[in-house]
């Protein structure tokens, strides 16, 4: 028969209340000293908790001397023993998995969930995956093996789930960051990828340019998808027909291709803006122009995405719409750390809006005279 745990009126988290129970079990004789006590899929059973919640319980338990837990054999009540020697706090442990570390972003990201992370006395434990699929599955395996607390991860792309439901059917605390994944509810933070393309596009639409393009890479990643349905709906919303010549798509890792770039900007009617869908197409975008004889921002226009800190110090500074990071890091840490301590309400999908970063890199479009 399941034990009912107080989900509302009790303001202790769930592994707390769990913990109290089995403690309870121990001091007054049900388990006695040196015996087993049920594995963790019972208790989740019979507590109607995920296995996070019971993990969490029973390392409370160990820390505090009532349990010792023996690979392979299984977990025992160790009433009358000492406990392991307080002489620091045990730390828990958070992943951070990133497909990439090539720019400003992602060590921002890391910077602000570690600050919240090592206030609440948790250690991040800090894994690159090469934006490889293969690589990040082996990377979440390695780490559920080793008993990892929670996972932010910062997924290689929007379209491959598999392994992160097993992960999140396991029990274990995941929150994605920057994108989410298509058929899969989880916990997520990220900007407002919609709303941020559609001020950068009105940006340049009101600075005068019709012709506005769209440059972004081909991922599968709700980020890109949600800037790309952005700078349509902008367009739209200034009564401009999208026009897909407009549209370009490079190949984005390791390094952004500048041939489609090349071929682009000479077109005939080429655009006279363009919104990057990120810094580093952004900075391809200056490199092809200067390759086919234009200047910037004079010929082309040009608004980023992202506000690395590279941006700034380009010839011209670049104009771009600045995704929040440090924030988005912290907010990650506060939504995984929730969850790691009990917390099981309402998915927490977060949206953080970012900010234009108006510099050099745009002007108002000067018609030629008839």
């Amino acid at each position: 028969m399941p034990t009912i745990l107080q989900r509302d009126s009790n303001p202790l988290p769930l592994h707390a209340q769990v913990a109290a129970i089995l403690k309870e079990r121990m001091v007054n004789g049900t388990w006695r000293n040196g015996e087993s006590i049920p594995t963790e899929k019972e208790l989740c059973a019979e507590f109607d908790v995920a296995r996070g919640t019971v993990r969490q319980a029973l390392q409370k338990l160990e820390n505090e001397g009532y349990l010792r837990r023996e690979q392979g054999r299984g977990t025992f009540v160790r009433l009358g023993e000492p406990p392991a020697p307080p002489d620091r706090p045990q730390a828990k442990r958070l992943a951070f998995v990133v497909p990439y570390v090539r720019d400003s972003s992602v060590s921002t990201i890391l910077i602000g969930f570690q600050q919240v992370a090592e206030e609440a006395n948790y250690v991040v434990i800090f894994n690159h995956v090469n934006n490889d699929l293969r690589q990040q599955e082996q990377v979440i395996g390695k780490l559920m093996r080793e008993g990892i607390a929670g996972i932010a991860l910062y997924p290689v792309d929007s379209d491959h789930v598999s392994p992160i439901d097993h992960v999140v059917h396991s029990g274990l605390p995941v929150v994605l960051i920057d994108r989410y994944l298509k058929g899969l509810s989880t916990d997520y933070v990220m900007s407002d990828h919609f709303g941020g393309a559609i001020r950068g596009v009105h940006y340049l639409i009101d600075q005068g340019h019709e012709r506005v393009g769209f440059v972004t890479w081909l991922s599968p990643a709700t980020s890109m998808e949600h800037r790309n349905l952005g700078y349509i709906q902008a367009l739209r919303e200034r009564g401009i027909q999208p026009d897909p010549s407009l549209v370009c798509h490079v190949q984005g890792y390791p390094t952004v291709d500048l041939t489609p770039l090349r071929a682009y900007l000479s077109a005939a009617h080429r655009p006279t803006a363009v919104l990057a869908a990120n810094d580093q197409i952004a900075i391809a975008l200056y490199r092809a122009a200067a390759s086919v004889g234009l200047s910037v921002p004079e010929d082309l226009a040009i608004v980023g995405f992202d506000n690395l800190d590279i941006s700034e110090h380009l010839d011209p500074p670049l104009t771009t719409v600045a995704q929040p990071f440090l924030r988005i890091g912290q907010t990650a840490a506060e939504v995984l750390i929730h969850r790691v301590e009990g917390d099981t309400q309402y998915l927490r999908q977060i949206t953080i809006a970012p900010e234009i970063m108006v510099r050099a890199s745009t002007m108002p479009l000067v018609r030629e005279r008839p």
